[in-house]
């Protein structure tokens, strides 16, 4: 068997896990104010800027956009007028979308409050404005509410519960009650872990009796097409799509199947794909590709270099060395084999554009902070990992914005720029449908109707780099 790594001796996802546990451009001051009035708490006005609403693939040039007490209160043509006593942001040769959401994102317990907030800051700094937390900890129904109140400089979060495995869903007795307990906390959602394949089931059905959905991986045991009969809202990392695409040519019983399928990579049956878009289309789950995850673990660039990333030093050393550690320990064994690794990232990608061209729905998550992935920082990554798979800039922005938006049923609300929407807006100083890599050059970030200059980002990323 071609193989990630010979038979019997496969790297598990929860061993890679175990191993990573344990191993812009120069700013220029862009606001005033208005030179008569008062300012207003909460009330802006972006002058002559270049609108990418994500409506569709399109932009508004010229226009004002105003924003007062953190909502979008009009998009229209420069000349209209502005309000009294707003905060006035050149927006002259600049272009206005959208922030990015991280649809798998990870944010710290509350063992360190200043690692928490500054991991926050991480996303905030690089036009992350929503999280969906998939790394739960009970703080997180506080800090969720922190953040909303504006207690806390961070994105909007939605936490999910604690991974769900055989430490708390071990039996049936224990299963229902981790999922009422769960939901009794308040909870946005079931973070699906490596839970036993015969309490995948039980889960299910205590998770849909109370109404709280389940997302993430999907359990050894446990195959593509039972998750997606069961009403799995979201399928992070395309797990168990590459053992579906090999199911014809493999023994059904074997469950240790590699990181995401790496074992098969010579069984699979590319036929089989517009089966499992088609599955995955009637059950109207989402996907959450995180192609950096296994791409940084695939590539040929020495983790040293990797380490070496300009973002990097927005991270504790224990963590970065952990990953440098990791990725020698991976490629180190004897079995580990290069070219099933890279066949592996084009299956995926062939994958992920199989489901985009097939209408399925998708989401953008880069799995921050896991292996190289630094928060908010690892969403260019994502965003160029995307286009590189053959999705178009403005496909890949409407999986980060408009797409998150609809997931979470708040299209009203989030995910454009429009009026009577949340403030949750980058300001950049190119245009990212031309070029996917201009997300990376802003000139600010507004959080809930709360602005960053991008001098006020640097300012704030130098106290956290000095840490």
């Amino acid at each position: 068997m071609f193989a990630l790594f010979r038979a019997r001796s496969i790297l598990t996802f929860s061993a890679l896990i175990s191993l990573l546990l344990s191993a812009c451009s120069p700013d220029t001051e862009i606001t005033e104010t208005a030179p008569t009035l008062e300012t207003q708490a909460g009330l802006y006005a972006f002058e002559n800027v270049n609108v990418i609403p994500m409506d569709r693939e399109h932009v508004l040039n010229n226009q004002t956009v105003v924003v007062r007490e953190g909502r979008i209160e009009s998009v229209q043509p420069a000349g209209h007028g502005l309000p009294d006593g707003a905060t006035l942001i050149d927006g002259s040769g600049r272009y206005l979308m959208p922030g990015l959401a991280e649809m798998h994102g990870h944010v710290p317990g509350d063992d360190n409050p200043q690692y928490v907030e500054d991991t926050l800051f991480l996303y905030i700094s690089n036009g992350v404005t929503l999280v969906r937390g998939m790394a739960g900890s009970p703080s997180h129904i506080e800090l969720r509410q922190r953040l909303l109140e504006g207690e806390l400089d961070g994105p909007t979060l939605y936490a999910a519960g604690p991974w769900l495995g055989p430490h708390n869903a071990g039996s049936e007795e224990q299963t229902r009650a981790t999922v009422r307990e769960h939901y009794e906390a308040g909870f946005d959602l079931l973070k699906v872990g490596n839970l036993p394949a015969d309490q995948y089931p039980i889960m299910v059905e205590e998770a849909q009796s109370l109404g709280i959905p389940f997302a993430g991986h999907i359990p050894p045991g446990v195959s593509l097409e039972q998750a997606l009969k069961a009403g799995q809202d979201s399928i992070d990392h395309l797990d168990r799509y590459v053992e579906f695409l090999a199911a014809e040519n493999v023994d059904s019983s074997i469950t240790d199947t590699g990181f995401f399928g790496s074992a098969l990579v010579e069984d699979v049956d590319m036929n089989r794909l517009p089966d499992s878009v088609t599955l995955t289309l009637e059950a109207g789950t989402w996907n959450v590709p995180t192609l950096s995850l296994v791409e940084h673990l695939a590539s040929e660039e020495d983790p040293e270099s990797m380490a070496r990333w300009p973002e990097m030093r927005y991270l504790p050393d224990d963590v970065v060395n952990g990953w440098v550690q990791a990725k020698h320990d991976f490629q180190q064994r004897e079995d580990f084999q290069p070219e099933a690794a890279q066949r592996l990232v084009e299956i995926r990608q062939e994958i992920l554009m199989a489901l985009h061209d097939g209408g399925a729905p998708i989401v953008l998550g880069s799995d921050a902070p896991q292996f190289f992935n630094v928060p908010g920082f690892s969403i260019h990554h994502e965003l160029a990992m995307m286009v590189a798979a053959g999705m178009t800039p403005y496909e890949v922005l409407v999986t980060g914005t408009r797409n998150a938006a609809q997931y979470f049923d708040a299209a009203d609300e989030s995910g454009l720029v429009a009026p009577g929407h949340r403030a949750d807006l980058i300001l950049l100083d190119a245009n990212p449908l031309q070029d996917i890599s201009a997300v990376q050059q802003r000139a600010g970030v507004m959080v809930r109707g709360k602005w960053f200059s991008e001098s006020d980002i640097q300012s704030r990323l130098e106290e956290i780099a000095g840490r």
